[in-house]
């Protein structure tokens, strides 16, 4: 078996944190592999999606968040979700994670239409997450 010095070692562990970082995205804008159907180019004046978390949903859950499918971020205890939406229809999907119950995503539809902005709050109601 061969030994890594200390040096390989930390270089690997730098490496890991980079891409953890870079790879691990927060609820404060869209995700870096949101499709161009999702995310609106900044210039052409796009649609603002928020979607606050209710403290309902306790310290232990994150939900997770996908528009049209793609997955656009998490978001945890006190954190909020916003991204920008092209115009058109798009469906909003909330679940929550650990999803030890196996539950089904809420979705919502959307018609969204250029320069308004839509919020909504992710919160237990019957037992799963829904988009109020």
């Amino acid at each position: 078996m061969r030994k890594f010095s200390y040096h390989c070692y930390a270089l690997l562990i730098a490496a890991l944190v980079c891409v953890g970082l870079s790879g691990c995205q927060t609820s404060g804008t869209a995700a870096p592999g949101a499709t161009a159907s999702v995310a609106a180019p900044a210039g052409q004046n796009a649609a603002q999606l928020i979607i606050r978390r209710a403290p309902n949903l306790g310290t232990a859950l994150f939900v997770d968040i996908k528009i049209d499918g793609v997955s656009v971020g998490s978001i945890g205890v006190g954190e909020t979700y916003k991204g920008p939406l092209s115009p058109g229809q798009h469906v909003v999907y909330a679940v929550a994670r650990p999803n030890q119950l196996f539950l089904s995503p809420t979705k919502k539809t959307l018609t969204v239409v250029q320069g308004q902005t839509y919020t909504f709050t992710a919160a237990w109601q019957g037992g799963t997450v829904v988009l109020l």
